[in-house]
């Protein structure tokens, strides 16, 4: 195994370059085979010591690397971590110091450390019921694998240093950028598309706290804290992998920060279940070995989830149709595909293709050239499709500078409002919200341009 040097951490209030690689410090711990008590007893917090929540409190990343190699990760090709600060924030991701070829591994993680939604689900059964029935009734019964593993966090931390996963634990961040952390000031200066993907974040959040309400195997004092609760759902909700037929938190793999191009890929060993890692393609010393989260081209919906504003080379340009017609989705509504380009503000076809469809369906008189567009777009007749929108060219881009020039007065409004009452102590995830309106800002000022010199 390639050991990255441990270099000593420079004080964070000035800057992190820290890197951290697996060394065994935890000669006698032992992770516990699950550690879930189906039917555990009411009880006091454990006098061990929890970890703290303060927004200041250190991550102890060293800590956690001893552990997780005494639990059996293996760290190849020069994995390690390195910290930094990011918006304001402390922020570790894994990196390869000595670079590594494709198909290559880089971590492996015994399926002893993996948390599996599914696994839980199975050790609570008979214990969980009321609180899922309660969930299904906000409506979120989608979200039972994030409760299972939401669960599984609250009690591990309610055992303090008698958990198993207490090293990883205390690793986590205590400040986050997410939706389900903003307050009502910084909600009040979103624009509507981002607000409501952050008011559904935020909903998904208060439908966890009421369903746990429901489960009886969590002491009150935890129920009551929501901080805590906050904490456990942003954990699940930043750190899950999607697999198979499960959901999963897989320690030390959850350090992979998001790349608009992945270069390492997540696997199950067949035989074992561990988690192993592989690199995707040639990866150089120093580089950050990343993950696609999903839906890279909405920064929106990055932003409300992961807490981080990605700078991709597309975005999504924020149109919304109440209750589109299956047609209209055929044609191509879907935000992962109507995009702008942020380096020149270049225009997808689906956006064209859908702003003349939509017009075609609300404008009297047009279901001729409504219904030719159509068969042209699912036939693939590209020079009737070209044809029809040569006919309306002048129509589209007026109805797409309108909206166009509507984001860029709500988002310019919204940032004076912001400058008017900035206070980063009180709202210290105002600078991220700037950021991400200044980015929409250029983008779609790049785009009216370009719709201006078609007229």
């Amino acid at each position: 195994m390639n050991v990255a040097p441990v270099i000593p951490l420079i004080a964070f209030s000035v800057f992190i370059t820290a890197i951290h690689a697996f060394q065994p410090c935890y000669q006698n711990q032992q992770l516990s085979s699950w550690g879930l008590r189906p039917k555990p007893p009411r009880m006091q917090l454990s006098m061990n010591m929890v970890i703290s929540l303060d927004r200041n409190a250190q991550r102890q990343i060293d800590q956690f690397q001893g552990w997780a190699a005494d639990c059996g990760v293996q760290a190849d090709n020069g994995f390690c971590l390195v910290g930094d600060m990011v918006d304001g924030n402390e922020d570790y991701r894994a990196v390869t110091s000595t670079g590594t070829s494709e198909g290559s591994r880089v971590l492996t993680v015994p399926s002893e450390m993996i948390l599996s939604a599914s696994l839980i689900a199975q050790e609570y059964r008979g214990s969980v019921e009321s609180a899922l029935q309660r969930l299904e009734e906000k409506g979120f019964l989608r979200l039972q694998p994030h409760f299972h593993l939401f669960l599984k966090i609250l009690m591990e931390y309610e055992q303090g240093e008698s958990s198993a996963y207490y090293p990883w634990l205390d690793s986590l961040p205590r400040r986050w950028n997410t939706a389900a952390s903003f307050d009502y000031f910084c909600m009040s200066t979103l624009p509507p598309y981002i607000k409501k993907i952050c008011q559904a974040k935020r909903d998904e959040l208060s439908a966890f706290q009421e369903s746990l309400k429901a489960f009886d195997y969590i002491l009150p004092e935890t129920k009551a804290d929501d901080e805590l609760v906050k904490f456990a759902y942003n954990v699940v909700m930043t750190r899950v992998l999607p697999s198979q037929e499960d959901y999963k938190i897989v320690p030390a793999a959850d350090y992979f920060n998001h790349g608009n191009e992945a270069n390492v890929a997540i696997c199950y060993n067949e035989q074992t279940a561990d988690c192993e890692v592989y690199a995707s393609r040639d990866i150089a010393a120093g580089e950050a070995l990343t993950l696609t989260y999903d839906m890279p081209t909405n920064p929106s919906h990055l932003l409300a989830t992961y807490g981080f504003l990605n700078e991709a080379p597309a975005t999504y340009c924020k149109l919304l149709f109440t209750n589109p017609s299956e047609k209209l989705k055929q044609i191509g509504y879907d935000p992962s595909q109507l995009l702008f380009s942020t380096q020149d503000g270049s225009i997808s076809s689906p956006v064209w293709d859908v702003i003349l469809y939509s017009k075609l369906e609300r404008t009297p008189g047009m279901a001729e050239a409504k219904n030719a567009f159509y068969e042209a777009h699912m036939n693939g007749d590209e020079e009737t499709k070209f044809a029809i929108h040569s006919q309306f060219q002048e129509a589209t881009c007026s109805v797409l500078l309108e909206h166009v020039e509507t984001i860029l007065k709500e988002v310019s409004q919204l940032t004076s409002m912001m400058e008017k009452f900035r206070n980063e102590d009180r709202h210290p995830r105002l600078p991220l919200l700037m950021k991400h309106h200044a980015m929409v800002t250029l983008t779609f000022s790049k785009v009216r341009d370009n719709l201006l010199s078609m007229y």
